[in-house]
C-alpha cells in the first residue's frame, strides 16, 4: 500500500483525529485481524454477533498499528467515524482515485473466482497486475484487494460478490471499473433476491460506475445478458454463433482440460489450451481472450497466459490418489448450475468407475427442495456409477438420483461407510455449499 497521512485518511473518509498532533503520522497498509500483522497499519474494527473488534484496540496497538478507525471514545490513536465499514470503503474510494490503473471488475451467479484468475494470469504476460486474493470480493475483502495496488501496479482484477441489491452498486462505486465482465446469470442467492430477474439487476450493477470509455464483457449464451445487446459498449462471449468471441474445433480432453481455436478481433485465429476441465473453464478462459485482445496483447501471451493458469483452492482442484484413480475437489462453494457443470465434468472423465460426493447448497431459500432434486434427476442421467448425497438439503438430491444414489444425514455418517463405498482406481468428485466443510472428507480419502 502507499503510505498515507493519517490527516490525509480522515479526510478521505469525513472523520476526525481524536490528536491533532497525529496528523502526519502515516498508515503502510489496512488490517482488519489482530492475529495477522498489523505493525504500521490502521486498525479498522468491525461489530460481529458476539465480538466487537472495538475490544481490539489495545492488542492492535501493542502489535505496532498506528490508528485504529473507531466509532466510541478511545485513549488510542484514533480517527472517529461514524461506521468503520462505511470509512473502510470510502478509504478505498478515496485509495483507488489516487493511481492510474486499469481496474477489471468481475460478477456473476458462477465463475467470478476461476475466471479472476484465468484474465489475471493472461494480463500479467504484459502488465504488472494486482488481483483479488482467494475470493475477497465483498464490502471488507474489495476494499482490502484495492489497498495492494501501489505505482508499479498497471492492472487490476477485481471479483466483485453480493448477496442482496446495492452490494455490487456500491462496489462499483469504490473500484471504478474500466473493464466489467458478468459470467451469468444463476440462481445463486435466490433466497435473498426472490427471482432471476433481480439477480440480474443486482449483477449488472457492475456497470453502475463503469469508466465513460469503459467495455463491457458478457457471457452471450446467457439469455438475461443477452438484454444487454441494447448497449454499444458491450461484447459478448461463449459457445453460441452471433458471440464475437466463440470457440471453434473443440477438443474435450476430460480431465486434462480442453483445447479450441477462436478469432481474435483482427482476425487472427488463436489456438488455446485450458488447463482445467469443464464447459464453464472454456467460458472463463474465453473472457480472458476478449479482454486479453481488447487490451493488446498478442496471441502468444494470451495463450501462454491461460496455459499458465491455476485455480484457487478447491475449485475443480484434479488431484491423484494414493491408490490409483483422480480426486475432482471443487467444494468451494456450490449452486444448482455449477453442480450440474461438475457433475458434467466427472462424467466426461474418463477410464475408472465415477463417483459424485454432493452435499447441500445454501441460499436457495424456498427453492432448495425444487433445485436440489433436480440436481439428482440430472446426476442420474450422467453414466455415474456411484451418486452419494449427504446433508439435510442433499436428501432431495437422493431422491432424484435414482437407485445408485446412497443417503447419508451427515458426513461422519459418510466416514464411517467410506471405505465400503470408495474403491482404488475410482474418479471421485466433491461437490457442496462452503458451508459443508467437504475438506474433511477430501482428507480422510487421502489415505485411500
Amino acid at each position: 500500500m502507499k503510505p498515507l497521512k493519517l490527516s490525509e485518511v480522515a479526510h478521505a473518509v469525513g472523520g476526525f483525529l481524536n490528536n491533532p498532533d497525529i496528523g502526519n503520522d502515516l498508515i503502510y497498509g489496512v488490517s482488519f485481524d489482530t492475529r495477522e500483522d498489523v505493525k504500521g497499519k490502521l486498525f479498522v474494527p468491525f461489530k460481529g454477533v458476539n465480538v466487537d473488534g472495538h475490544d481490539y484496540f489495545g492488542k492492535a496497538m501493542q502489535g505496532g498499528a498506528v490508528c485504529v478507525f473507531s466509532e466510541k471514545e478511545t485513549d488510542v490513536p484514533a480517527i472517529y467515524v461514524d461506521c468503520t465499514k462505511q470509512a473502510l470503503m470510502d478509504l478505498a474510494e478515496y485509495y483507488r482515485g489516487l493511481f492510474n490503473v486499469t481496474i477489471v471488475g468481475i460478477t456473476g451467479s458462477n465463475g467470478k473466482t476461476s475466471c479472476k484468475d484465468m484474465i489475471a494470469s493472461v494480463l500479467s504476460q504484459k502488465f504488472s497486475v494486482v488481483k483479488t486474493l482467494g475470493n475477497f470480493n465483498n464490502e471488507i475483502g474489495l476494499p482490502a484487494s484495492i489497498f495492494n495496488i501501489n505505482e508499479d501496479t498497471e492492472v487490476a482484477v477485481l471479483e466483485m460478490g453480493m448477496n442482496n441489491r446495492w452490494e455490487i452498486h456500491r462496489l462499483s462505486k469504490i473500484a471504478r471499473p474500466n473493464i466489467a465482465i458478468i459470467t451469468n446469470i444463476g440462481v445463486a442467492h435466490i433466497e435473498n433476491l426472490g427471482s432471476q430477474e433481480e439477480i440480474f439487476n443486482a449483477k449488472s450493477e457492475i456497470m453502475d460506475f463503469l469508466a465513460e470509455d469503459g467495455r463491457v464483457f458478457l457471457c452471450g449464451d446467457d439469455e438475461f445478458l443477452r438484454r444487454h445487446d441494447i448497449r454499444d459498449d458491450v461484447t459478448f462471449y461463449g459457445f453460441d454463433e452471433g458471440n464475437t468471441y466463440r470457440p471453434l474445433s473443440v477438443n474435450d480432453m476430460g480431465l486434462e482440460g480442453t483445447t479450441y481455436a477462436t478469432i481474435l478481433n483482427e482476425g487472427e485465429k488463436l489456438w488455446v489450451s485450458v488447463p482445467a476441465p469443464g464447459r464453464h473453464m472454456v467460458l472463463n478462459s474465453m473472457a480472458a481472450v476478449a479482454v486479453g485482445d481488447y487490451m493488446g496483447l498478442g496471441r502468444s501471451q494470451i495463450a501462454s497466459g491461460i496455459a499458465d493458469f491455476q485455480s484457487s483452492g478447491m475449485r475443480m482442484d484434479v488431484r491423484d490418489r494414493a491408490c490409483g484413480g483422480k480426486l475432482i475437489v471443487d467444494c468451494y462453494n456450490a449452486n444448482p448450475d455449477s453442480m450440474k457443470a461438475a457433475v458434467t465434468v466427472l462424467e466426461r472423465s474418463g477410464v475408472g468407475r465415477k463417483i459424485a460426493i454432493l452435499g447441500d447448497m445454501y441460499e436457495l431459500g424456498e427453492y432448495a427442495e425444487k433445485l436440489h432434486l433436480e440436481c439428482g434427476i440430472y446426476a442420474q442421467l450422467m453414466d455415474i456409477d456411484v451418486i452419494v448425497c449427504i446433508g439435510n438439503l442433499a436428501k432431495h438430491i437422493f431422491k432424484g438420483a435414482g437407485s445408485n444414489a446412497l443417503y447419508f444425514a451427515t458426513k461422519e455418517e459418510f466416514l464411517g461407510q467410506m471405505d465400503k463405498i470408495v474403491k482404488p482406481g475410482d474418479v471421485i468428485l466433491l461437490k457442496a455449499s462452503r458451508g459443508m466443510e467437504f475438506e474433511e472428507i477430501v482428507n480422510e480419502l487421502g489415505r485411500f
